[in-house]
């Protein structure tokens, strides 16, 4: 199991060929997964998203950045709608995603876009709030909107 190689993110099922290989059971695998989750050493969201393993979080957090950092795009350069509507009223939908994630493709094979927005959601980062639009509080301006 090469973890560099996937960008510190695994299948669940990878760590079952991986245990089995170590002698040990799927349980005995699910309760080392449980204690490496407790004690720090990955992220493991067994009821949201339970087929990814988490190893190294720098996969997750760039991807994070990248989202909130196309929301502060200089006006001037942000003329499509979706960043727009991403800077002002802190929606947006997946289908953003390809374009803010558009370098990082052979990763994306590894993280869908959807399994993304699922851990946004386990991690209160972002919430859906219907027609597949998704709220990222953390992207709006403390100040109040200024009038035209």
């Amino acid at each position: 199991l090469d973890l560099d190689k996937k960008g510190g993110i695994v299948r669940k099922s990878e760590c079952y060929k991986t245990g089995e290989i170590l002698g040990m059971g799927k349980n005995d695998v699910d309760e080392a997964l449980k204690y490496f989750e407790k004690v720090g050493l990955l992220l493991h969201y067994p009821d949201d998203v339970p087929d990814l393993v988490f190893t190294k979080v720098d996969s997750l957090i760039s991807r994070l950045s990248r989202l909130i950092t196309a929301s502060f795009i200089t006006p001037g350069r942000c003329v499509t709608a979706p960043y727009k509507r991403l800077r002002e009223k802190g929606l947006f939908n997946k289908s953003l995603l390809p374009t803010i994630f558009e370098d990082l493709y052979e990763s994306r094979e590894e993280l869908s876009d959807d399994e993304f927005l699922k851990i946004l959601e386990c991690l209160k980062i972002s919430v859906l709030v219907g027609d597949g639009d998704y709220f990222l509080p953390s992207v709006l301006s403390l100040e109040p909107p200024v009038d035209d």
